[in-house]
């Protein structure tokens, strides 16, 4: 008799989904089809404390419904207990809920990697986000 090990399933949603477009927001200037990843590390290098419409979000949404979603998104702290540092936010939403884990960076060069794995597809390490979720409508 030999023993199964499972590892514990990913909740629903939670990390970037392999197939769905990718759609790059700017400050509020919509990228969709984008293909670079060079565009990405260049905006993000670029958000800054003194304009209010510096962040930087890489969205997917479900072709087949638009009420299935992820993100991941940042911007630098104006205020609260990191000034200057980033925020990094991960979010989704599904049939089954909605969930935002949020998490404080110091520097650029740490958000670049969670960004790289989110273009790639890849799982995007959550551990030491806290989960906001609580905050959804």
């Amino acid at each position: 008799m030999g023993l199964f090990f499972r590892s514990k399933p990913k909740a629903q949603g939670m990390q970037p989904h392999k197939n769905w477009p990718w759609t790059l927001n700017t400050g509020g200037e919509l990228w969709p089809g984008f293909d670079t990843w060079e565009m990405i590390v260049s905006e993000l290098r670029e958000l800054n404390l003194e304009d209010p419409d510096s962040f930087l979000i890489l969205e997917q949404k479900d072709p087949q419904d638009p009420q299935n979603y992820w993100f991941i998104q940042s911007a630098v702290n104006r205020a609260g207990p990191h000034p200057g540092w980033y925020t990094v936010e991960v979010g989704w939403g599904s049939e089954q809920g909605m969930g935002l884990r949020d998490r404080d960076i110091r520097t650029v060069e740490e958000v670049i990697p969670f960004f790289r794995a989110a273009y790639d597809r890849k799982a995007v390490d959550l551990s030491g986000f806290e989960d906001m979720s609580g905050m959804l409508g």
